[in-house]
């Protein structure tokens, strides 16, 4: 009310003054000068008598609308907050004369995302844990956390609810093949010890040496996906979205050409978030880890060090990071026939990672 009071004040005091000016020189023509404001943090000026609607039209302002964006950011209403364009803070009608140092003010509406919900279901049987470091099994719990508007899943959570069963078995992986010759000679030995293992293999590799893939895949060993081009700076999980679905979905691609679809994803250095998490498992793929690790790709590595590592380390159930490409692995090579021997020593047996999903 005070703000109207004001501009009645005004225009009466405009008035009062052209009719004086009316009075005392008739035959002058009459020139008011023109409206100082500010529109959107910029000088303008106008001619009297301008209004609001007017100023709208003639410089085309619009404020923009902010969206509800899904949790997956995909539009779900593109004018949820539609935005305003105000006259000194307060909203005004089209027809409003604007006034000397008015301010108006263009407010575009914000963005935001729906809320979520959590959905849990006890899943039947027994699973790996995701990301599986170990070959143990459980009663697990799936809990997705999904889009309260759309449905679109966020992130999937899956939790024992029960003891796990630890097989008495072990698994060997190779990472960063295929690699000429050196994947070969990895094979040769388990062959002749009659050992099963899983091979990680990079995608770009895939495309370039698909004879040693089919080679593995004939000895009835397990390939998974470990990438497009193995990026390790910035580590994987920190990949822009884009980059991280095409080295994932394009190695599986390539796996699936050359008829060895991948139904295990190990990513570069271990490094993952639920964002790889779930794009694995979209893409049908449980993601790996490992449990022992004994740095194979350092150099100076010598084969006995090697296998000593592994052996002391080893356990029923554990998975094993090996490398059969990414560099010199003459040590691997080397320490693979005494780790072989040393596990079947503990009783314990040589097996690839199960695919089932």
């Amino acid at each position: 009310m005070a703000g109207s009071s004001h501009r009645l004040r005004v225009a009466a005091c405009a008035v009062t003054a052209l009719l004086a000016l009316s009075c005392t020189t008739p035959t002058q023509p009459m020139s008011l000068p023109p409206v100082s404001l500010t529109v959107a943090g910029v000088a303008h000026r106008v001619v009297p008598g301008t209004t609001f609607g007017d100023l709208i039209r003639d410089l085309q302002l619009h404020a923009r609308a902010g969206r509800l964006l899904s949790v997956n950011g995909r539009v779900l209403d593109p004018r949820l907050d539609p935005g305003e364009i105000l006259v000194n803070g307060a909203p005004a009608l089209h027809s409003t004369p604007l006034l000397y140092g008015d301010v108006v003010a263009v407010v575009s509406g914000v963005d935001a995302t729906e809320g979520t919900e959590r959905v849990a279901r006890i899943l039947n049987g027994r699973h790996p844990a995701v990301p599986q470091r170990t070959l143990a099994t459980y009663p697990l719990k799936q809990i997705d956390t999904v889009g309260r508007v759309s449905g679109e899943l966020l992130t999937t959570e899956f939790r024992p609810v029960g003891p796990g069963q630890i097989p008495r078995a072990v698994a060997l992986t190779f990472d960063d093949g295929p690699w000429p010759g050196q994947t070969m000679h990895v094979l040769r030995i388990l062959r002749r010890y009659h050992a099963k293992a899983t091979f990680f293999m990079v995608g770009s590799l895939v495309e370039r040496y698909p004879a040693i893939v089919s080679e593995v895949m004939n000895d009835g060993m397990t390939i998974g996906d470990h990438s497009w081009s193995h990026p390790l700076d910035p580590p994987f999980a920190e990949l822009p979205p884009r980059r991280l679905a095409a080295e994932v979905l394009d190695t599986a691609d390539q796996l699936r050409a050359v008829g060895a679809p991948p139904y295990l994803f190990r990513p570069p250095g271990g490094s993952y978030d639920d964002a790889v998490l779930l794009e694995a498992r979209q893409a049908g793929m449980r993601t790996v880890t490992w449990d022992v690790d004994p740095a194979d790709y350092r150099p100076g590595t010598k084969r006995k060090e090697l296998a000593r590592s592994v052996l002391s380390h080893v356990r029923r159930g554990s998975i094993v990071l090996m490398h059969d490409g990414g560099g010199d692995q003459h040590a691997t090579i080397g320490a693979l026939p005494l780790i072989i021997k040393g596990i079947r020593k503990m009783g314990l047996k040589l097996v690839a990672i199960p695919q089932d999903r």
